[in-house]
C-alpha cells in the first residue's frame, strides 16, 4: 500500500509540473534602437515588434514596424540575451530591401526557415523557442552604414515582464537600457 501510494503521488507531482509547461502559444513583444545594438550605436531608427511562437503548430510569426531607416539590407532573429550577440538562426522573409523609410511588415517562421546553429545548441525550432522564452532572442535590421546591426529589439515574454512564464517555467528577461 506504502508503494502504491509513493507512486500515487510521484504521479501527481509530475501532472502538476507538467501543467506549467503546457501553453501551447507565448506572445513575445519588444522595441529597440541603434542603443540596443551590442556595442551601442548612434542612429535614428527605432522599431517594435509583437510575435507569438505556436508550439502546436512549430510556428514563430511576427509583425514589426520600423520607422527612420535608411537604407536597409537584412533583418533577422538572433539568439542572445540582453548585451549579448548571437548568432542568426532565421532571416525575415520579404524584406524591403534599400528601402529608406518606414514599414511595417508580417511574416511567419517555420523549420524550414531555421539556419541549424549546433555550436551554440540551436538544433530544431524548439531550441528557438525555448531561448525566445526566456528572454534570449532578438530581431535585427541592418542596413548599409551598419551592416552589423542598426536597429535591436530584444524579444521579451508579454506578462508581468520579469516573473516565471509557463511556456517552459523560467524567467523573462530583462532589459538594461
Amino acid at each position: 500500500m506504502t508503494t502504491l501510494r509513493t507512486c500515487a503521488l510521484a504521479l501527481t507531482a509530475l501532472l502538476l509540473s507538467s501543467a506549467a509547461y503546457a501553453q501551447d502559444t507565448l506572445t513575445l513583444i519588444g522595441s529597440g534602437s541603434s542603443a540596443f545594438e551590442t556595442p551601442p550605436i548612434a542612429g535614428a531608427g527605432t522599431s517594435s515588434a509583437t510575435c507569438t511562437l505556436n508550439r502546436t503548430a512549430a510556428t514563430f510569426a511576427c509583425t514589426a514596424t520600423v520607422f527612420n531607416i535608411v537604407d536597409l539590407t537584412a533583418g533577422h532573429v538572433h539568439v542572445g540575451g540582453p548585451g549579448v550577440a548571437g548568432p542568426v538562426v532565421m532571416n525575415i522573409p520579404s524584406l524591403p530591401l534599400r528601402i529608406s523609410d518606414d514599414f511595417t511588415l508580417t511574416w511567419t517562421w517555420t523549420n524550414a526557415d531555421l539556419i541549424l546553429r549546433p555550436a551554440q545548441g540551436v538544433n530544431k525550432l524548439a531550441d528557438v523557442f525555448e531561448a525566445c522564452a526566456s528572454g534570449n532572442c532578438y530581431l535585427n535590421f541592418h542596413t548599409s552604414a551598419n551592416p552589423g546591426g542598426e536597429i535591436r529589439m530584444q524579444l521579451c515574454p508579454r506578462g508581468d515582464g520579469r516573473a516565471a512564464n509557463t511556456f517552459y517555467g523560467i524567467n523573462a528577461c530583462t532589459i538594461d537600457r
